[in-house]
């Protein structure tokens, strides 16, 4: 009880500070200037020659800043465990732009060095030592967070390429994973003693550049919130699983599905036909790095009213119920499938608006597409629609925790993926998200994901969406509030007939085609 009330009094005291740079703290650049301590020693430990190896970091904070309970972000440097330092260029770049947004930050070193044998396991046992340092990193900021002003609840860690292996391993890697060559009786435990024993090293989130982990399964419900960045024609480390470096078999996309599998936030930003580290262009990392700032921003404990990782589950009364429908209800191959959010599950007169009786009626709450994407296969795999409708509406909203709609992009991709599974030729169609006074505010970001998908179903087999916007718009260009009801967000019963009429046709045209087959 003691903690809960210190930690809600943190909170009421950060909330001012906070909503004086509403929208824009944690997001954007707020500091012109930044402070820096050099060679700041969080720890120290055995290395691979045996030597005692102090373990430093250098630090940066927002000047002027009067916040006394900041997120921290801890950045971790690649070069393969063989080479580079905390003072290399991107691991400056991220740390410099995420203190300007108003994050204390900091690059660590930690023991580099592989066993001449090059094997595997020697390459397992790099990690094992690095994320031991890593974890120490952790508890450093944990044991003096008064001194530096730090939130203890907000510790976040990035790295790229071999330090986003460590920071997976940091966050993912349990007991059970680790790989029986390790030499523990040498090395010591998963935690390690590199330094500040006795303090949590447990991580809120992590940012992947081009790194892989051993193994996707270590991730499970419950660990850190995850965002990943890779280029798709990185030849170093893998972005998916076609190949390996040294062990290291899953890279970004992997680990961004296997997060929505097991319901943690997650986030995948692909710069398609970069390599490695982006190729070392600026505009591509600095594009890396807003996307980075705009995902975590969604993850601080600020903008939460509960823990965000409840979110997910929030919806198994709903997903039971339909579990028990599809006991009882019987439908013929003929039939077709509505599945999403509140539009859906609000309209009552389907069948009537579409004249058409065999729907398969599938609406649940204010869902987003990261719910749909975790309980689709129970949603829909019981059934073998005709074809399969989808709206979501609730990932660009107005609120904090908003996606990017890059990211609603990613999102619905993986849907299709997943529905590709079992459906490969079944027609889904895309029913574009709805301008709303409630929510008109954000109709432009609205308008861009719905462009975004528009364009990626136009050049995808058996993808299509329907667009009926301008249904909806009066001649001021902005909603027509006679076909939506009080709430200003849904449609009445007026506007679901124009709605279901725009549908209709899309209804009659896979119909019509089925006939002439």
């Amino acid at each position: 009880m003691k903690r809960n009330i210190q930690a809600f009094l943190v909170l009421l005291f950060c909330l001012p500070v906070f909503a004086a740079h509403a929208q824009k703290r944690f997001r954007q650049p707020v500091f012109t200037a930044i402070d820096s301590i050099a060679d700041v020693a969080y720890g120290q430990a055995t290395n691979l020659k045996g030597e005692q190896q102090q373990l430093l970091l250098n630090m940066y904070l927002p000047q002027g800043d009067t916040m006394k309970h900041r997120p921290v972000l801890i950045f971790i440097h690649g070069g393969g465990f063989l080479n580079n330092t905390r003072f290399g260029g991107y691991g400056a770049k991220i740390c410099t732009a995420f203190a300007k947004r108003g994050y204390v930050t900091a690059t660590i070193d930690y023991r580099l060095g592989i066993a001449e044998t090059r094997t595997n396991t020697d390459y397992a046992e790099a990690l094992y030592r690095a994320q031991q340092d890593g974890k120490a990193a952790v508890r450093f900021f944990r044991r003096y967070a008064d001194q530096y002003g730090i939130d203890t609840a907000q510790i976040f860690i990035a790295g790229s390429s071999a330090g986003s292996m460590t920071c997976l391993g940091m966050a993912y890697m349990k007991e059970q994973d680790i790989p029986s060559g390790i030499n523990k009786a040498k090395w010591g435990s998963l935690e390690g003693s590199s330094g500040n024993e006795g303090y949590s090293s447990k991580v809120q989130g992590v940012i992947n550049s081009w790194g892989a982990i051993p193994d996707y399964r270590w991730i499970k419900m419950g660990d850190a919130p995850l965002f990943n960045i890779a280029g798709t024609e990185d030849k170093t480390v893998p972005y998916d699983s076609s190949y390996q470096y040294h062990g290291f078999h899953d890279g970004a996309y992997i680990a961004y599905q296997r997060c929505l599998q097991e319901g943690i936030p997650t986030g995948w930003r692909p710069f398609y036909g970069a390599g490695h580290t982006l190729d070392n262009k600026k505009d591509k990392q600095d594009s890396a790095v807003q996307s980075m700032a705009d995902w975590l921003y969604t993850q601080l404990r600020y903008i939460y009213t509960v823990n965000p990782r409840e979110y997910v589950t929030r919806w198994e009364k709903d997903i039971r119920t339909f579990d028990s429908l599809n006991t009882k209800e019987h439908y013929s191959d003929k039939a077709i499938l509505f599945v999403g959010s509140s539009y859906i599950r609000l309209w009552d007169n389907i069948r009537a608006d579409l004249d058409y009786q065999e729907i398969i009626h599938r609406g649940y709450g204010g869902s987003n597409l990261s719910d749909l994407a975790y309980y689709v296969k129970r949603i829909i795999f019981p059934h073998r629609p005709k074809a399969i409708f989808m709206y979501v509406g609730n990932d660009i909203v107005g609120s904090e925790k908003d996606k990017a709609p890059d990211q609603v992009l990613e999102l619905f991709k993986y849907v299709v993926k997943v529905l590709r599974e079992k459906y490969p030729a079944t027609p889904i169609t895309w029913l574009q998200i709805s301008p709303s006074e409630r929510r008109w505010s954000v109709w432009s970001q609205v308008q861009e994901a719905n462009r975004l998908i528009e364009e990626y179903c136009k050049q995808s087999p058996g993808l299509f969406t329907t667009n009926s916007a301008s249904r909806f718009l009066g001649p001021d260009g902005k909603p027509n509030v006679s076909l939506f009801r009080d709430d200003k967000l849904h449609y009445n019963i007026e506007g679901y007939h124009i709605w279901g009429n725009d549908i209709r046709k899309r209804v009659d045209e896979i119909t019509d085609s089925a006939n002439h087959k």
